[in-house]
């Protein structure tokens, strides 16, 4: 009896379904699917910025430029004295520098020095450094006992600081080609005046036109115990000319009590190069310390507000060159610019 209902049953589902359907089972591709779970952004990884060492040029970014990602390329002071440049060299390459300022001071410099004897002094530094793949991004004329702004000068005198700076100028010139920027002091022990103005004019004038004939620009640099210490004698000394630009001391800034980023902002695209050390505030103290072990960071402005300043209000794109003592090592200067680039990257990543 059951097996007849059995084969009874199996008759109708054959009848029914059809042979065919029977043998191919369900179909499982008209199960529905779950939908794809999208991943909550949160849940993402922060898309890494990308960063764009930049390529050190006297050219100003375009005003608005993106900013984004750019990292400057650090560079470092180091004196031209005989007895030590080759050593400090070697120190500077080693610590990861490509560029470097050459200090010429008149006790160790040209003084002393026939044109011959500076030209083969030169010569074997430039051939030094080209070994090394390093860089001449500036130079800090002699500035001792000169007194091209001088007021108190007989006209005599003043031609002969001119002509003294202009020696020293074209003997650079002529060994460091790829140098662009002259850093110059103004005249020692000056004070500010009108009369020191038209005196720096005048200079400036005669001096302008040797710098240009070999495709160079003068960066005129605010000081300490001297004319050109505020920002409206520095703008007034070089805002009428367009070959003449600032070197921007933020150690010196920063000893005679000025707000940082306001004295870069006041100097806008006429920024020429930098001098990076830390100093005490409105100390009057020009000791050049090591960036941290001064209070630039705790009494004026966050590093990274002036690296940033530097990048947006200035367009300043050269090097970021550092101005220690001669005691302090390219090791532990080094390590300030990258604690500098740390806090700029902490700012804008805010």
């Amino acid at each position: 009896m059951v097996k007849s209902i059995f084969a009874f049953f199996l008759a109708f589902c054959l009848v029914s379904c059809g042979e065919e359907e029977w043998s191919k089972g369900p179909d499982w591709s008209k199960v529905p699917t779950q939908p794809d779970v999208e991943t909550p952004e949160d849940n993402k990884e922060p898309e890494k910025e990308t960063v764009t060492i930049i390529e050190p040029t006297i050219d100003i970014a375009p005003e608005g430029a993106d900013i984004t990602g750019l990292q400057y390329t650090p560079g470092m002071q180091i004196n031209v004295a005989d007895n030590t440049f080759s050593a400090r060299l070697d120190e500077v390459a080693a610590a990861g520098f490509k560029y470097v300022e050459l200090k010429i001071k008149y006790s160790y410099g040209l003084h002393n020095k026939t044109d011959e004897q500076a030209n083969a002094t030169f010569a074997s530094m430039q051939k030094q450094m080209e070994q090394k793949g390093i860089k001449v991004w500036s130079i800090h004329l002699p500035y001792e006992d000169k007194t091209w702004t001088s007021i108190s000068a007989k006209e005599e005198i003043r031609k002969q600081s001119v002509e003294y700076i202009l020696r020293a100028l074209r003997l650079c010139a002529e060994n460091f080609p790829t140098c662009k920027n002259y850093v110059l002091h103004a005249s020692k022990s000056v004070s500010a005046s009108k009369t020191a103005i038209e005196q720096a004019h005048k200079s400036l004038t005669e001096m302008d036109v040797v710098a240009k004939s070999y495709g160079v620009r003068f960066c005129v640099e605010n000081l300490v115990g001297s004319f050109c210490y505020t920002i409206e004698d520095l703008m007034a000394v070089i805002t009428p000319f367009d070959n003449v630009y600032a070197t921007f001391d933020i150690g010196h800034a920063n000893c005679k009590g000025y707000d940082v980023v306001n004295y870069l902002t006041s100097i806008g695209p006429k920024l020429g190069t930098v001098h990076i050390h830390d100093t005490i505030y409105k100390s009057g103290n020009d000791d050049h310390r090591l960036v941290g072990n001064g209070d630039i960071a705790t009494k004026n402005r966050r590093w990274g507000e002036v690296y940033k300043t530097m990048l947006s209000a200035n367009r300043y794109r050269g090097v970021f060159m550092f101005e220690p003592k001669d005691n302090q090592t390219a090791e532990d200067v080094m390590k300030t610019f990258n604690d500098i680039l740390q806090d700029y990257q902490s700012l804008t990543n805010k």
